[in-house]
């Protein structure tokens, strides 16, 4: 099911700048299912500690009262990440045209804020009727566990990272991945200048080429 994230119903919809004008971020939550989907690549599974600032929890099954694994995650039994109340964890990224992860055990005390290159703006799940399932912590029930992807209708727009925070135990999340990256500026302008030496070049070996009768 698709649901819009920047839209009215969330009240800090971009906080930082403007997006370019009928631009819209998508979120979408499918129950029970298991992050990646196809045309996303894990870049943290939380097995090691690394790429994450803040004050969390890198953890291990069996749930406890700090945390519990996302039932919806593969292999089962690996590490994940856990924000405690009043915790939170950032990640950075490369810049990339959507991303995903496992969510655990949503809870309507659960922020999640998105960055992206014309801002920020926030997800509160249970909050506002922006959310499709009950966020009422069940850590078993697909309704509460499952791969949450977002992505933008505009090319212009890409994701550069998120924060976790939670006012109470816990906030849970495995295997973030993302999709395809978007070059940086430099990367860009090194493109463009190796696209116009060869042109260059080729033309050039057009002009010497000798006439044909």
């Amino acid at each position: 099911m698709k649901h819009r994230l920047f839209a009215a119903a969330v009240s800090s919809a971009l906080l930082a700048s403007a997006a370019p004008a009928g631009a819209t971020v998508f979120f979408y939550f499918d129950p029970g299912l298991a992050t990646p989907d196809a045309g996303y690549t894990v870049i943290n599974d939380f097995e090691v500690d690394a790429g994450v600032t803040g004050v969390y929890q890198i953890k291990s099954p069996p749930s406890d009262s700090n945390g519990a694994p996302p039932a919806n995650s593969s292999p089962t039994g690996t590490k994940y990440l856990s924000v405690l109340g009043g915790g939170s964890a950032t990640i950075l990224f490369s810049p990339t045209s959507g991303f995903q992860f496992d969510w655990g055990s949503i809870d309507t005390y659960n922020t999640l804020t998105i960055f992206t290159n014309f801002g920020y703006g926030v997800v509160i799940p249970g909050a506002l009727g922006n959310f499709a399932n009950p966020a009422n912590g069940n850590q078993l029930s697909a309704g509460t566990n499952g791969r949450f992807t977002v992505v933008s209708d505009d090319p212009s727009e890409y994701f550069t990272g998120i924060k976790l925070e939670s006012s109470s135990n816990s906030f849970e999340i495995d295997n973030l991945a993302v999709a395809g990256v978007v070059p940086e500026p430099a990367t860009w302008g090194l493109m463009i200048l190796g696209f116009g030496a060869a042109g260059a070049l080729i033309r050039r070996r057009r002009a010497m080429a000798p006439a044909v009768a």
